[in-house]
C-alpha cells in the first residue's frame, strides 16, 4: 500500500540501489523525502502526505549532509530525480549547505541541465538573507571541489543568467567582476551574454565600463563583443566612440567577419559618419585584395555609403564603392545606382546621369518610375523642357510604368510651351489607364492655362477638380488669384478669396500678397496699405512675402521713394524683400537717377547673404556710368565679376562709360579681359569701341594732331577691329554701320561713307534716321547740299520721317555754304 504511493523517481532511486527501505535500516534515505516530480517535465505534482507516512517521515531527522551528497551521486545520471529530490527534502526542513549545494550545481552542470540551474540560482539568490547561501561564497567552494573545468564554466554561465531575471545591468556587471576577482575565467558565451544584457538597459556608458572590465581581466572577446559593444554606442548615436573600439579590438586581435564589417560600416552610416563608413570600405577593400577573400561586404552596406556619400556631394567617393561593390562580387543593385543618378540628376550633370543608366542597364537592371522620374527632373531643371516630353514618349512606348509623378513633370512641360491641348489629352490618357488625378495634376493645369493669361479656362479646370472631389489647396488658390490678378480681374481676385475661405482653408502670406498686388493694380493704393499694416500688426508667417508684394505695389504706383523706405525698415528690423522686388526697385531708382540709394539697396542685399542679379548690377554700373563715376562704376563692376556674374552687357556697359569720359584705353583693357574670360563679344561691344576710337581721334585732332595722322590711326583701328568681327563671325548692325559711316564722314573719307551706306543696303539692312542723318552731314560739310538733298528725299521716299537733328544739321550746313559762296 505505501510503495504504491511512492513517487516514481523514488522508486527509480531504489532500484538503483537494488534495496527496499526496510531491509537496509541503516539508509538514512526517508520515503516521503522521495517524494518528487512525477516527471522530468513539471514539478507541480506531489505525493501527499498520508497519516501512515508518519513514521516514514521520523526517518528525515537522520538526514545528514553527508547522506545528502551520497544520495545525490547516486542519482547522478539521473539529474531530474536528483534535483527533485533536492527540492523535496528542503521542503521538508533539511538545510542544505555548501556541499550539498556543490553536489547538485555539478551534477546539473555535468548533464547540461541549464532551465534547472538557472532555476536552482534564481532561487538561491532570492533566498539570500532569509537563511540562503551566500552566492558567491557558494561557487569558491565549488571551485574547490569540482574536478573538471567545463563543468565550473557551465555553472558559471547559468549563474550570470539567473543573475540578469532579478538584477539590473549595474548589479550584474559587478557581481560578474566579483566572479573575476576569485579567480573564475568566465567563457566567452558569458562575457557576450553579459555585454548583451547590458546593452539592453540603453547606457551605452555601462557597456562601456562592462567591456572595460572584461579587457582588465584579460578575457578573451571576439567579433560578437565587437559588434554588441559597437552596436550599443551606434544606437547612442555615438560613432566616435564605436570608432575607437573598433580599433581598439582590431588591435587585440579580434577579427571581425563580414557580417561585422557589414554591421559596422551599417551603423557609422545611421549615424551620418559616412566618411569614415567610406575609409572602412575601402579598408576591407584592401584586406579583401590581400588575404583574397571570397565573400564580399554585405550590399546594404555598400547601398548605405553610397546613398550617404550622395547626399553629401561626395560623388567620386560614392562611385567608387560602387566599383569596389562590383569588383568584390557583390552583384550590382538598383539601388546604388538610383542613388548617383538622382544625386547627378539634382546637381544638372545629365552626362554622369545617363552614364550610370547606361551602366545599370548593361547589368540587366531594369529602369522604373523613379529613375526615369530623376532624369525628366533634371531635363526640366536645366530648361530642356521639349526633351521631357521626347523622353516620357520614349520610355511609355517602351512600355515602362508611368506613375502620376512622371505625368505631372510631362503635363507640365507641355504647360511651359503653352501647349494646353496636349497637357489636357495626357491627363484624359493618366485616367484611361487607371491612374486617378490629385490636386498637383489639377493644379499644373490651371498654372499653364494663367501662364497664357486663358483664366477662363483655368477657372473650367478648378470646377472639374471640385466635381471630382478634390478638394483644392492654398497652391492651387493662390495660383489661380495671381493669375487673375496679372490679367487685371480684380474682382474674381476678391471672390475666388473669398470662395477659399468659405472652403475653410485660411490665406497665407501669398494670398494676401496677391490681394495687396490686386489693390495696387486697380489703383487703390490706401487700401493696400491698410491691409498691409493690418497684417504686420498681426503677425504672420512668411511675412517677407507681404514686404515685397508692398514694395512691388509702390513701384506700381510710382511711388518709389515709399518703396525705398519700406526697403530699409525692412531691412532694419533684420527682414528682407525677395531678389525680384529688389531687382525692380533698383531699376527704378536708377531710372530717378537716385544712384546712391540704388547702391545702399545692392550693399544691403550682399549683408544678408543675397545677390543681386545680372540686371541689377548692370543697371547700377550703367547709372554710375552715367554720372560720370567710373570710380564706383568699377567698384561694382569688380563685386560682379568676383561673383562670377559678369556677361558681355555689364562689360559693354563699363566699356562705353570709359569712352564717355575719354579713358578708351581702360576700355580697350575691357575688352581684352573679357575675351580672355571666356566671354564672345558682340556687335554692341564692338560697336562701342569704333564709336569709342571716332572720338578720341576727333579729340586729339582738336589738340593739334595732324589730319592726315589722325584718319590714319582711326582707319587702322577701325580695320582691326573690323578684322576681329570677321573672326568672331559678327555681323555689323545697323547702329554699327551708322557709327562706321559718321566715322568716315568726320574724317573726310566721305566716297567710303557712301559705300558703306550702300553695303549696308545690299545686305538687306534698313537704315535709319540716324544713317541717314551722318551721311547727310558729311555731304554737308564738304558742301555737296544737292546730294544732301536728295538723300533727305530718298529718305523721305522710303516712308521715314527725319527727325530734328536731320533738319537742323541740313539746315546749318546749308546756312554756311550759302555764307561762305557770299564771300566769293
Amino acid at each position: 500500500m505505501i510503495l504504491s504511493r511512492w513517487p516514481k523517481y523514488t522508486a527509480e532511486w531504489f532500484r538503483h540501489r537494488k534495496v527496499f527501505p526496510w531491509e537496509v535500516p541503516s539508509c538514512p534515505y526517508s520515503v516521503l523525502a522521495a517524494s518528487v516530480q512525477r516527471d522530468d517535465s513539471s514539478g507541480d505534482e506531489r505525493l501527499s502526505c498520508a497519516p501512515f507516512n508518519e513514521p516514514i517521515r521520523k526517518r528525515q531527522q537522520s538526514l545528514s549532509s553527508d547522506s545528502v551528497v551520497q544520495a545525490l551521486r547516486c542519482l547522478r545520471r539521473k539529474p531530474a530525480v536528483a534535483f527533485a529530490y533536492f527540492k523535496d527534502i528542503n521542503s521538508l526542513g533539511f538545510h542544505h549547505d555548501f556541499s550539498t549545494y556543490s553536489e547538485i550545481i555539478q551534477i546539473l552542470s555535468h548533464s547540461f541541465q541549464g532551465k534547472m540551474l538557472v532555476a536552482l540560482f534564481c532561487e538561491i539568490l532570492s533566498s539570500t538573507g532569509n537563511g540562503g547561501p551566500e552566492i558567491l561564497t557558494l561557487i569558491d567552494h565549488l571551485s574547490k571541489t569540482c574536478a573538471t573545468s567545463h563543468v565550473l564554466s557551465y555553472a558559471v554561465n547559468c549563474l550570470i543568467k539567473a543573475y540578469t531575471t532579478s538584477h539590473d545591468a549595474q548589479e550584474t556587471v559587478e557581481m560578474f567582476c566579483h566572479l573575476c576577482r576569485l579567480g573564475f575565467v568566465p567563457t566567452l558565451w558569458a562575457c557576450n551574454f553579459l555585454l548583451k544584457f547590458v546593452s539592453q538597459s540603453g547606457d551605452s556608458d555601462m557597456v562601456v565600463r562592462a567591456y572595460d572590465r572584461m579587457k582588465c581581466f584579460q578575457l578573451t572577446l571576439d567579433t560578437q563583443s565587437l559588434n554588441i559593444v559597437t552596436r550599443s554606442f551606434f544606437e547612442a548615436n555615438k560613432a566616435d566612440e564605436a570608432f575607437q573600439v573598433w580599433v581598439r579590438m582590431i588591435e587585440m586581435g579580434v577579427k571581425p567577419d563580414v557580417h561585422g564589417y557589414s554591421s559596422f560600416i551599417i551603423g557609422l552610416c545611421e549615424c551620418g559618419k559616412y566618411d569614415l563608413a567610406y575609409n572602412m570600405v575601402s579598408r576591407y577593400a584592401v584586406l579583401h585584395e590581400i588575404i583574397q577573400e571570397r565573400v564580399a561586404v554585405e550590399s546594404i552596406a555598400y547601398n548605405m555609403v553610397i546613398d550617404g556619400l550622395c547626399k553629401e556631394m561626395k560623388l567620386e567617393e560614392a562611385e567608387k564603392v560602387l566599383e569596389i561593390k562590383t569588383r568584390h562580387g557583390s552583384t550590382p543593385d538598383l539601388y546604388g545606382y538610383s542613388y548617383l543618378i538622382r544625386t547627378y540628376c539634382k546637381t544638372g550633370n545629365l552626362g554622369k546621369a545617363w552614364h550610370h543608366i547606361e551602366a545599370m542597364v548593361s547589368h540587366g537592371i531594369e529602369i522604373n518610375c523613379y529613375i526615369v522620374g530623376y532624369l525628366l527632373q533634371c531635363l526640366k531643371k536645366l530648361g530642356m523642357v521639349s526633351e521631357v516630353i521626347v523622353y516620357f514618349q520614349k520610355f511609355r512606348d517602351l512600355g515602362l510604368h508611368l506613375d502620376g509623378v512622371l505625368y505631372n513633370i510631362t503635363m507640365d512641360a507641355y504647360c511651359k510651351l503653352g501647349n494646353m491641348n496636349e497637357a489636357v489629352k495626357l491627363l484624359n490618357e493618366m485616367m484611361a489607364g487607371g491612374l486617378v488625378p490629385d490636386k498637383i495634376h489639377y493644379t499644373c493645369l490651371i498654372n499653364g492655362y494663367c501662364l497664357k493669361g486663358e483664366t477662363e479656362n483655368a477657372w473650367q479646370v478648378f470646377e472639374q477638380m471640385l466635381k471630382a472631389n478634390i478638394k483644392p489647396d492654398v497652391v492651387t488658390y493662390n495660383i489661380l488669384a495671381s493669375g487673375y490678378s496679372r490679367n487685371g480681374a480684380v474682382i474674381k481676385v476678391y471672390d475666388l478669396l473669398e470662395h477659399m475661405v468659405d472652403q475653410g482653408l485660411e490665406p497665407n502670406s501669398l494670398t494676401y500678397g496677391v490681394a495687396i498686388a490686386c489693390f495696387c493694380r486697380e489703383g487703390n493704393l490706401s487700401e493696400a496699405e491698410v491691409l498691409f499694416n493690418i497684417l504686420e500688426e498681426k503677425g504672420i508667417d512668411n511675412i517677407e512675402v507681404l514686404y515685397s508684394s508692398m514694395v512691388c505695389g509702390y513701384l506700381y504706383s510710382g511711388w518709389t521713394d515709399h518703396a525705398y523706405t519700406l526697403f530699409l525698415r525692412v531691412a532694419k528690423q533684420g527682414n528682407m524683400v525677395d531678389n525680384l522686388s529688389c531687382s525692380k526697385l533698383i531699376n527704378s531708382l536708377c531710372i530717378d537717377k537716385k544712384v546712391e540709394e540704388a547702391s545702399t539697396v545692392c550693399s544691403m542685399m550682399l549683408e544678408k547673404n543675397a545677390v543681386p542679379d545680372v540686371i541689377s548690377y548692370s543697371k547700377l554700373i550703367s547709372a554710375y556710368c552715367q554720372k560720370r563715376d567710373m570710380h564706383n562704376a568699377h567698384l561694382w563692376f569688380l563685386d560682379m565679376v568676383d561673383r562670377g556674374l559678369s556677361d558681355v552687357i555689364v562689360y559693354t556697359v563699363l566699356m562705353n562709360g570709359y569712352c564717355k569720359v575719354g579713358r578708351l584705353q581702360e576700355a580697350c583693357d575691357l575688352f581684352v579681359q573679357m575675351i580672355n574670360l571666356g566671354i564672345k563679344p558682340d556687335v554692341v561691344a564692338y560697336t562701342v569701341l569704333l564709336d569709342g576710337h571716332i572720338k578720341e581721334a576727333l579729340h586729339q585732332g582738336w589738340q593739334g594732331i595732324a589730319k592726315e595722322w589722325r584718319s590714319f590711326r582711326l582707319r587702322t583701328k577701325h580695320k582691326t577691329l573690323l578684322s576681329s568681327m570677321k573672326d568672331m563671325e559678327i555681323e555689323p548692325d545697323v547702329t554699327c554701320y551708322t557709327v562706321l559711316i559718321d566715322g568716315h564722314c568726320k574724317t573726310e573719307y566721305l566716297d567710303e561713307a557712301r559705300g558703306l551706306f550702300d553695303e549696308m543696303l545690299a545686305k538687306g539692312l534698313t537704315p535709319d534716321v540716324y544713317a541717314y542723318t551722318a551721311l547727310i552731314n558729311g555731304y554737308c560739310s564738304q558742301g555737296e547740299i544737292a546730294k544732301a538733298e536728295d538723300l533727305l528725299q530718298e529718305m523721305t521716299d522710303n516712308g521715314m520721317k527725319p527727325d530734328v537733328l536731320t533738319f537742323s544739321v541740313l539746315h546749318q550746313r546749308t546756312l554756311r555754304h550759302r555764307k561762305a559762296h557770299s564771300y566769293l
